[in-house]
């Protein structure tokens, strides 16, 4: 080719570049042109909307147009509704919109607009200058735009005078109205009470007088009367949390009765200090107690927190259904409690249902004994987890000589002897067993103790696998991953923080010393956590997780009509008094979707299933990374299909584990095998798979799942591990016909099934259990894949709770080792090695 070629040819690359140029010039400033008459069109609409004969009407009868609901853009409109759900929790306030962002202002006349010019951003965003001409006005407005579904929409309002936009307004009012309390807040470390609607009228035409009282149980003295909107208390001394009030009238009526614990937390959280009357104290909660002893299926829940500091004096405190007692020390032992109970609510001492209720960084002091009713007795079954908790008395699992189906106990510290004879099962991990547990005999079917410490006066020679000797326990040196669940606990400053401990590896032992709290994080409440109330709309709570805010929620049920989604990396989700979320009646998908994401914890939460829907938890979707340096932590999550409502309900898939390094510490999934009448039957509550991982590298501790209608565990991940798990059958297969796996093939579902293509598993500690009402046969409690590369299991047992004959386990594992079927009640059989 010729040198004059090449001229030729950059020639004509120039032309072709000018005319591209030229053509995306004409093309923008098309586009521009279309805005600016987009805008013109809308602003027409608005000056129907507003017409000047209506200038003196009242706002109910004002023509309206919904000018937002056509022309603004989901995100604004997301953000108004929000904006209208927090002035209508207040409606004596005056509220956020106490202008018109449409006319930029409260009163209109001859509304129009002039100088509309537009500048076109890129393909989907613009912004437009204009005049607006109101009531002889005219008011720069700038417009932010954006293209949605094609078509151009606003997306902000602003007056062009510096001031922010309407939507960065919005922003920082839901986020301030997330920690805002519109009875009691802390100003410059001080309690304030506001005085507000009804109150604030009486305040008008009578005097009204503050009492307060330091703790909860304390004697109220009158400190001043209230002579505006706001009463700030400044005599308050240390903890403004240790303060609770009233406002009397001058007949002594108490009009309001309140407390900065009470604004943060609501009436069920009772938080008590060392100045509170101690045999006060044993008296409100050993009387929620005999409220809620039978109360198995209530909607009430409770969490009772404890001010760091000695309580021995309030004396024996017993612990029911739905109720968290918990220290707010940094370590367990800056709360020292006398004794803790659980009374079996069922006749005969029976403690196999005496779920749904915890313990958690605190002591128990007194003497070590074996005399029943000295001893720490925390005699439960399933979803009654001890954490973090310091005894120096004899913990005993067991009411009386009843039947107990536990338990779970983690990062605790027992001096004394730790165990019972009668438990069905029981899993430590990362704990101190001092003396080991001592007199008890613990003589039923499956005991693991993972990454305990055994003092020197524990009987060693019985704290090692002696399954193949015929014994019952599992001893696993340490906890190959876990982090510690996270607590809440009152800072060195007066305000309330969440601890969140660090990530391990092969550990053993306590997270903390008597002097240190453990390696973590530490966040702050008011700053860092949206504290979810039970009127609050799902969309609402979302703004704020999408908003980088953890969240904390308070004891409640909580009716979601769309799932909680977490979209942020680290994200905290902390439950306090067995709080219950429930997907809603118009929720068909889930109570909670984590994003597949880093970091994120789950803890101390309740699932319930009042209404169907596909899942009740759901940790990721089609995983593409790992996320073993940060991996998701599900802590002490229990779930509910049915029993609490009569009526038919359906869920899928209960949990559903996608992520990659996901830990799951301590799980109830339950089918509901009772409840209340016309809420539990084959065909009423309906749930094929109780847990679902789809994800590799998952590791399970504590595993409880229980009368599924299928494989109650389904595991398609690779390298999965699960450490203790407790399984019953359904109760309520109708036939045999009907209780078929494997396209009909087979009889019954495993209770564990591992899918054929998986190649790496490994499970130990399982007690598996048959109770079946109708002559059912189930082939194999557990099913892995035969020939795989690495499956690994030891320590699996079965157990016949069933009336024979023709009922039962064919066999252990894989059609090997005969089992329960055909045999006799209570025939322990078992796999060592697999």
């Amino acid at each position: 080719m010729k040198i004059k070629d090449y001229a030729l040819i950059r020639v004509m690359m120039a032309v072709g570049l000018l005319i591209a140029i030229s053509g995306g010039a004409n093309a923008q400033q098309a586009e521009r042109r279309v805005v600016e008459e987009r805008v013109k069109a809308i602003y027409a609409d608005v000056a129907r909307a507003y017409p000047d004969d209506s200038f003196e009407m009242d706002e109910e009868d004002k023509p309206h147009i919904d000018l937002d609901g056509q022309y603004c853009s989901e995100e604004w409109k997301k953000l108004v509704n929000l904006v209208v759900l927090i002035d209508n929790a207040a409606p004596y306030d005056i509220g956020f919109f106490d202008a018109d962002y449409w006319i930029m202002g409260q009163d209109w006349h001859g509304i129009a607009i002039s100088n509309v010019k537009a500048q076109v951003v890129d393909a989907t965003h613009a912004k437009v200058n204009l005049l607006l001409h109101n009531a002889g006005n005219k008011t720069p407005v700038i417009l932010m735009m954006v293209k949605e579904q094609g078509e151009w929409k606003i997306d902000d309002f602003a007056e062009d005078d510096g001031l922010r936009s309407w939507k960065a307004n919005m922003q920082e009012y839901i986020l301030e109205a997330g920690q805002e309390n519109r009875v009691m807040r802390i100003e410059q470390g001080l309690p304030v009470l506001t005085i507000a609607g009804n109150l604030l009228a009486k305040a008008a035409s009578e005097q009204l007088t503050v009492l307060r009282a330091h703790g909860r149980t304390g004697e109220y003295l009158p400190i001043g009367q209230i002579s505006g909107q706001q009463f700030l208390d400044k005599e308050a001394i240390g903890n403004p949390y240790n303060y609770y009030y009233k406002v009397v009238d001058s007949n002594g009526q108490v009009l309001l009765s309140t407390s900065l614990n009470e604004a943060l937390f609501g009436p069920n959280v009772l938080v008590y200090n060392e100045t509170d009357d101690m045999a006060a104290i044993g008296e409100e909660v050993n009387a929620i107690h005999e409220q809620m002893f039978h109360d198995q299926f209530s909607a009430n829940r409770y969490a009772v927190l404890f001010m760091p500091g000695d309580y021995r004096e309030a004396g024996l405190l017993k612990v029911p259904y739905y109720m968290h007692i918990a220290g707010l020390g940094k370590v367990p032992y800056s709360v020292q409690l006398s004794n803790i109970h659980t009374p079996a609510p069922l006749r005969d001492d029976n403690g196999t249902c005496t779920f749904w209720r915890s313990a958690e960084n605190l002591s128990v002091i007194g003497p070590e004994t074996y005399e029943e009713e000295e001893t720490f007795k925390w005699a439960v079954s399933q979803a009654a987890p001890l954490r973090r908790i310091y005894s120096s008395r004899t913990l005993r699992t067991q009411w009386g000589h009843g039947w107990v189906s536990g338990g779970f106990a983690a990062d605790c510290r027992f001096d004394a002897p730790a165990g019972s004879d009668h438990q069905q099962q029981w899993y430590y991990r990362n704990s101190v067993l001092a003396k080991g547990r001592g007199e008890y005999k613990e003589e039923k079917y499956n005991y693991c103790f993972q990454g305990v410490e055994l003092g020197a006066e524990a009987d060693l020679s019985t704290y090692r696998d002696n399954w193949s000797e015929g014994g019952n326990v599992t001893f696993i040196e340490t906890t190959p991953v876990v982090r510690e669940k996270p607590f809440l606990f009152m800072g060195d400053d007066g305000r309330y923080k969440v601890f969140c401990p660090v990530l391990k590896h092969e550990s053993k032992g306590l997270s903390y010393t008597q002097t240190f709290m453990g390696e973590g994080k530490i966040l702050d409440v008011l700053d860092d956590f949206y504290v979810m109330q039970p009127e609050d709309e799902a969309k609402m709570v979302n703004y704020y997780l999408n908003e980088g805010k953890h969240l904390l929620v308070p004891p409640g049920m909580y009716v979601l009509e769309e799932p909680l989604h977490v979209t942020k990396p680290g994200t905290i989700v902390l439950g306090l008094g067995y709080a219950t979320l429930i997907p809603g009646e118009h929720n068909g998908d889930t109570a909670i979707k984590i994003d597949d994401i880093d970091g994120v914890t789950i803890a101390s939460l309740m699932f319930d299933a009042h209404y169907s829907s596909h899942s009740l938890l759901v940790v990721g979707d089609k995983p593409a990374q790992r996320h073993e340096a940060n991996p998701v932590l599900l802590a002490d999550l229990f779930f509910r299909i049915g029993g609490f409502r009569a009526g038919e309900v359906c869920v899928d898939e209960s949990v559903v584990i996608n992520s990659h390094d996901v830990i799951g510490d301590h799980f109830w999934i339950w089918r509901a095998d009772h409840g209340v009448r016309g809420s539990v039957g084959w065909t009423i509550n309906r749930a094929p798979n109780g847990l679902v991982v789809n994800g590799d590298h998952v590791t399970l501790y504590g595993l409880f799942n229980e009368h599924f209608q299928e494989y109650q565990t389904l595991w398609n991940g690779d390298y999965g591990r699960t450490y203790f798990f407790q399984c019953e059958t359904p109760y309520d297969a109708p036939n045999q016909q009907a209780y078929l796996s494997e396209g009909g093939t087979r009889d019954g579902y495993a209770a564990y099934k591992v899918a054929p293509h998986v190649q790496h598993h490994y499970a130990t500690a399982f007690g598996i259990y048959d109770v079946l009402v109708n002559e059912i046969r189930v082939e194999s409690s557990v099913e892995v894949p035969e020939g795989a590369a690495d499956i690994h299991l030891h320590h699996i047992c079965n157990n016949s709770l069933s009336d024979p004959p023709n009922r039962g386990f064919g066999f252990v594992v894989n059609n090997r080792i005969k089992s329960t079927y055909n045999t006799f009640r209570d025939n322990r059989t078992y796999l060592v090695d697999w």
